[in-house]
């Protein structure tokens, strides 16, 4: 670094969102950028700012892994694939400086997670009893996931009415009932997978199967096949009180093992994007909203980010006096983002960042001394947007998947129509009511060349306190 560069300013970023919504490749582009910054193509500040003296700093802390940036990028160009899920918790550190910071490098840890862990964000910092309360109550409150978890619940019924049942007996009904409940809700595209490792297990692999009683088979709840736990009611509780301590202290480890980590790591940034991916939501019909507002929301109050205003004095205070491994973290920004912006025609592009903010803005308005910003985004463009016909968008691509739903090989750009985004959230649509077809990545062969973007730069100017 330059030697007149006298201190440097670390900034925590945590990248969050429901799985599919695109995580890797946002981050993978964002790096792309900033590692190749051209101020053309990707504007920070007044448009003048450059990004220099780039590099990769090695990822130290415990517990996450490297993301790979460049096995990403190879696979979206040389692959003709979108990334594979993220399916560990991963973290990109750099340092670099920018040509408007004139005394400061910049060290920017970004912190990326698998979307299923949110599932598992209400655990936080509360008891085996109040978690198994809290989900319980979701789902005896939401007819699907209630109808999916019949099982369950008809064995509860079952023990209660015979109480004399062998612990050991009485265990494994409860576990298998559960699993097969979860297995139903998966099929469903239901999201709210407590324990989460059910669907995504500690080794990155992910619940496959297409019926539910063999998918069920083949997954745990918890941390292995001896550490499994499950929700309990408060009669189960109340009948079963050894039962319930054992489930209380497997809860207990999964919390320390699982859960912990990642929340503190996220706790401990200094801003948040947030990607929320309405076009799925859209798709999937008014169920997938809830689900996704409902895991949002127990995010939001576990972090509770913002600052007072004596929060606020103490982080600008520790910038002067503490070098940068010393001053505390607490989120204070964060960018709630609306991805694959360029799925959507440009005369509706205006009307995916309004449905972000009506669905999400009261989440940032109800914390104090938080700075948002709500933003529609396209990480890499791939379309390109044609004339509207006769009312209908078309936008041209190179198709993933035909009609029926199966991979296609990559071939020339074809013509496609999507649907019209509505001007504000229907009080009620279903799924395939919305309809926005999957494109092969735009990704020029050149590492030296990132791909094309939209809002990418604006968003990243934002969240760099």
């Amino acid at each position: 670094m330059s030697p007149f560069r006298v201190k440097t300013t670390e900034c925590r970023i945590g990248i969050v969102g429901q799985y599919n919504a695109g995580k890797t490749v946002f981050l993978t582009s964002l790096i792309n950028h900033l590692e190749h910054h051209d101020p053309e193509r990707f504007r920070l500040g007044d448009g003048t700012v450059t990004i220099n003296r780039f590099e990769t700093v090695p990822c130290t802390e415990e517990g996450w892994i490297s993301f790979n940036y460049r096995g990403y990028r190879d696979a979206l160009v040389h692959q003709g694939r979108w990334p594979e899920k993220t399916r560990d918790c991963s973290q990109y550190c750099c340092r670099f400086e920018r040509s408007d910071w004139f005394f400061s490098d910049a060290l920017v840890k970004f912190y990326d997670l698998p979307g299923e862990r949110l599932a598992d964000a209400a655990m936080f910092d509360r008891s085996f009893a109040e978690w198994s309360d809290h989900l319980l109550g979701i789902i005896m409150n939401d007819t699907p996931y209630r109808n999916a978890c019949t099982p369950f619940f008809e064995r509860i019924s079952t023990l209660l009415a015979s109480s004399s049942a062998a612990t050991e007996s009485i265990e494994s009904e409860l576990i298998d009932s559960y699993k097969l409940s979860l297995a139903r809700l998966i099929l469903n595209y239901k999201p709210l997978i407590s324990p989460s490792t059910f669907y995504l297990d500690q080794h990155g692999s992910l619940a496959k199967g297409n019926d539910a009683e063999s998918l069920a088979a083949s997954r745990v709840l918890g941390l292995s096949a001896q550490k499994q736990f499950l929700p309990l009611p408060a009669s189960l509780r109340q009948a079963f009180p050894e039962l319930t301590a054992t489930f209380a202290e497997r809860y207990n480890q999964y919390v320390n093992e699982i859960v912990t980590p990642f929340l503190k790591a996220l706790y401990a940034c200094h801003s948040l994007i947030v990607l929320v991916d309405i076009l799925t939501i859209l798709a999937a019909g008014v169920g997938m909203y809830d689900d996704n507002w409902q895991m949002l929301r127990d995010l939001f109050e576990v972090l509770n980010p913002g600052e007072n205003f004596l929060m606020r004095v103490g982080r600008e205070l520790s910038k002067l006096l503490l070098p940068h491994q010393l001053r505390p973290g607490w989120i204070t920004r964060v960018a709630f983002v609306a991805p694959k912006m360029d799925l959507v025609h440009p005369e509706d592009r205006d009307r995916l960042e309004r449905l972000l903010q009506k669905m999400v803005g009261k989440l940032a308005t109800d914390r104090t001394g938080l700075r948002y910003r709500f933003f529609n985004c396209a990480a890499v463009v791939s379309t390109v947007a044609l004339p509207i016909e006769e009312n209908r968008r078309f936008l041209k691509g190179i198709p993933y998947r035909d009609l029926k739903g199966k991979k296609i090989p990559p071939g020339e750009p074809q013509k496609f129509t999507v649907s019209g985004l509505p001007e504000d959230w229907p009080r009620e649509w279903h799924a395939g009511d919305y309809f926005f077809p999957e494109v092969y990545p735009v990704i020029p062969a050149r590492k030296s060349c990132p791909p094309d973007q939209l809002n990418l730069d604006r968003i990243f100017d934002f969240v760099l306190d």
